[in-house]
């Protein structure tokens, strides 16, 4: 970013990493209450770009743009706007409907430039990526704490989630949600369509529910829940579906940020608030992208669709899923 930051009137044309762009409104506030601005989310997403990149490339985004700020209305941007550059990269897919959208791919650290000058907070990348688009390779859980819950339960689930998985022969890698959970990603390879997925990711989740259904919710009605356990959601695996990106800021106080985690960490105890958008570049370069990891151990789901009692013909599940068998038996307070 340039030394001098010029009024907010002014545009101003930089270089990043050899592409040109032009930025506005570069004091404009997107976190009033921690003085964070346009040229903050700017600099932050070009900072972390090197260890963000990797797990954007070829997956369609869904972004959040926020021009008036975290704390004004945001709305959805999928279709590549008016003015997109020529050099950031989209990929066309038809819906159902017979509509394309140009959904956009970030691969360089200009697009990512070019969308903290769109505003866009909240990076939400799809679980599969253009080059099979209809088989995803994560499986992610969703932990959001009720009203009467705190993120230490949504540890607890979590350490539930990992414990069905490692009896499934599966890994579970844990990154805060920027908000007030947890998420759980599941590395996999691209085999099974999203139906498949979504019916594996409903039958652990019926699982870890099955363990503490005093703690634990798989119910969508936000006013049928209890209001001291935590939502387990398996419903993010679906085709579209996304939940914001590793690195990703989120549009709430404190500008707080999605960030990998170690179980050992989690065990020890953290305070998700700690990782924002000052704070998450001095922990990448102390731990190092922990994502890497994850993204580097794909398994194949079949053998755990089998173990849940799934048929799985031509890669369709079953149409009534019936009991899910258990491979997990007795819990306890905390599994490891």
């Amino acid at each position: 970013m340039p030394g001098e930051r010029p009024r907010a009137e002014e545009r101003l044309r930089v270089r990043v990493a050899g592409r040109e762009l032009e930025l506005s409104h570069l004091d404009r506030l997107l976190w009033p209450e921690d003085g964070l601005t346009k040229a903050d989310l700017i600099a932050y997403l070009v900072q972390v770009a090197p260890h963000l990149l990797p797990h954007l490339r070829d997956r369609p985004l869904v972004c959040t743009r926020y021009p008036d700020g975290a704390a004004g209305a945001g709305f959805y941007q999928k279709d590549a706007p008016p003015g997109t550059p020529s050099w950031v990269r989209t990929w066309p897919y038809r819906t159902r409907e017979g509509r394309v959208i140009r959904f956009l791919l970030v691969d360089e650290p200009a697009t990512l430039a070019w969308l903290g000058q769109q505003a866009a907070i909240e990076i939400h990348p799809w679980l599969s990526t253009i080059r099979h688009p209809d088989r995803p390779d994560w499986v992610v859980f969703d932990l959001d704490p009720g009203p009467q819950a705190s993120f230490d339960l949504a540890v607890e689930v979590a350490f539930w989630v990992r414990r069905v998985l490692e009896a499934l022969d599966l890994e579970g890698f844990p990154k805060t949600s920027g908000a007030t959970g947890l998420h759980v990603f599941v590395p996999i390879l691209p085999e099974h369509p999203y139906p498949v997925v979504t019916e594996f990711a409903r039958r652990v989740a019926v699982l870890v529910e099955r363990m503490r259904p005093d703690r634990v919710t798989t119910v969508r009605a936000v006013a049928s829940r209890p209001p001291a356990a935590v939502y387990l959601d398996f419903l993010q695996n679906g085709l579209g579906k996304t939940l914001v990106t590793v690195y990703g800021p989120r549009p709430r106080p404190g500008a707080p940020v999605s960030v990998p985690v170690t179980w050992a960490e989690l065990e020890r105890g953290v305070d998700p608030a700690a990782w924002n958008v000052r704070t998450t570049p001095a922990r990448l370069a102390r731990v190092g992208d922990l994502w890497a990891a994850a993204a580097a151990r794909r398994r194949s789901l079949a053998a755990a669709c089998r173990r849940l009692g799934m048929g799985e013909a031509g890669g369709r599940p079953v149409r009534d899923p019936g009991p899910v068998p258990d491979p997990v038996g007795p819990v306890g307070t905390r599994p490891r």
